[in-house]
């Protein structure tokens, strides 16, 4: 069954009857399977499902980190599926935010010049302002100094959040963020994002296997065989693990 949600004025990104296949002939996969599907600015919204459901293959999608096989991708407005490379690229550099399980941090800059590095790749200077905001929010103002072999894995992990808020991106998109932490870090990396959203007015989609993970979220969208099945307002983790034990996860 495919859930769909209407788009609103408010829309950051949507989906619109996206399929992704892999492979051909019986050797085929089809990782996502006509899901349409908006996500609403302001909030954030964590994706689930069990392994092999789709829900990393629809958050690269939705982050344009991959072209679907079938039907569009919406960022705000822009339709993104059929951008050239070269603007697709562009795109990604300045609207989207990215945090991974690896924190991808260079280890010969300071945490505040790895936060900086994108917009500079980029020749913008930062705002100073919006810059300090998100320091305050991610805790790490005594640390900015630091190179990341002088930080713990939660900071390295609150530096790399940092440097994807930093340039004001639409949407923010985290794959496992707190998959490489442990529950202290995670829970500081969470409390971040939550932070982000609540007092910056950030968009953040992330996708999690933890059902404590998504109980920091506004809204939890359940994957399984490739489509949207359910989704949970205001969810929490007790709520979250008992219907992902239903989806047999």
């Amino acid at each position: 069954m495919t859930v769909t949600t209407p788009v609103l004025a408010s829309t950051a990104a949507r989906a619109e009857s996206v399929s992704k296949h892999y492979g051909e002939g019986d050797a085929a996969v089809r990782a996502l399977d006509d899901v349409s599907v908006s996500l609403q600015a302001g909030q954030f919204t964590a994706i689930m499902g069990p392994s092999g459901s789709g829900k990393s293959t629809l958050l690269h999608v939705l982050a344009g980190l991959d072209r679907p096989t079938s039907g569009q991708v919406y960022l705000g407005d822009t339709e993104i599926t059929s951008l050239s490379d070269r603007k697709l690229t562009l795109l990604r550099r300045d609207q989207i935010g990215f945090i991974f399980q690896s924190f991808n941090l260079l280890p010969t800059l300071t945490a505040a010049e790895n936060i900086e590095l994108p917009m500079r790749i980029a020749g913008r200077r930062p705002d100073p302002l919006w810059v300090r905001s998100i320091v305050e929010t991610v805790g790490l103002a005594e640390r900015l100094g630091h190179r990341p072999a002088e930080l713990s894995g939660g900071q390295q992990q609150r530096v790399a959040a940092a440097r994807a808020l930093a340039s004001r991106p639409q949407v923010v998109f985290a794959d496992e963020p707190t998959g490489a932490l442990d529950s202290r870090s995670g829970a500081e990396l969470l409390g971040f994002l939550r932070g982000a959203v609540r007092d910056l007015g950030q968009t953040v989609v992330m996708v999690t296997h933890d059902p404590v993970a998504a109980g920091y979220a506004d809204r939890a969208l359940f994957l399984a065989d490739g489509s949207i099945v359910d989704e949970m307002t205001a969810p929490t983790a007790d709520a979250v693990f008992d219907y992902m034990k239903q989806l047999g996860a």
